[in-house]
């Protein structure tokens, strides 16, 4: 049922495949260190997730209108510009709803300003399409962000420390090395196979399920049990 709805709305999903199916950290690997390192609460995840999309999307979007006759160095250079000046109200902004989460995530809070999508993926992907287009699939790829941050962190957060939000679940046993940036990333490589797993069953063609499901005589094989 998924692999058919998928395949009867390929075209129209492709505009959001940034948000599950080609998404930033799981199936790119880009942006990951903050969430590895900082991302092990909900809280801190949430506090992630709010300047990532803010800082990114704006940046993306104002700096598409900077005229392409400039040479790459100095465009490059004046994305990050807009990124740190938009950065400086957010961190304000977060310092006041979360400063115990802006204090752990020290670094990576404003390496955000020079993040991928800033970086190079404005260039190669984004300024490629219509503006209208383009916030859509910007839109999804920081969304996109902030679906792992916040299930990273909340899986860590619950199973490493009991709790959700900080607030106590009275859980009998906990893993408290799921705190620590290398559970993250061993944590992010297992949902980045599951998802790789899942993206390979949707795409695949018809045809070509068919062929193999079909014996070399042409009879049906039978299913499985799973």
């Amino acid at each position: 049922m998924i692999r058919r709805f998928y395949q009867k709305h390929k075209h129209t999903l492709t505009l959001f495949d940034g948000f599950f199916l080609n998404n930033t950290v799981l199936e790119r690997g880009l942006v990951i260190a903050p969430i590895i390192v900082a991302g092990n609460t909900m809280k801190n995840a949430v506090m992630l997730s709010i300047a990532f999309v803010i800082i990114t999307f704006f940046t993306v979007l104002v700096s598409s209108f900077i005229p392409k006759k400039l040479p790459y160095t100095i465009r490059a250079i004046m994305h990050t510009v807009l990124a740190a000046i938009l950065f400086i109200p957010v961190s304000y902004f977060l310092q006041g709803y979360f400063p115990e989460a802006v204090y752990k995530a020290g670094i990576f809070l404003p390496l955000l300003v020079t993040n991928s999508l800033i970086v190079s993926k404005g260039e190669s992907r984004f300024f490629k399409k219509t503006r209208g287009v383009m916030a859509v699939d910007l839109l999804s790829h920081v969304l996109g962000f902030s679906l792992v941050a916040c299930i990273v962190g909340a899986i860590r957060e619950i199973l490493g420390s009991g709790s959700f939000w900080e607030i106590p679940l009275g859980l009998g046993e906990t893993a408290p090395m799921l705190m620590f940036p290398f559970a993250g990333f061993i944590l992010l490589g297992f949902l980045a196979a599951a998802l790789q797993k899942f993206r390979l069953y949707v795409t695949r063609e018809p045809k070509a399920l068919a062929k193999e499901e079909t014996a070399p005589d042409g009879s049906e094989q039978p299913e499985s049990a799973n």
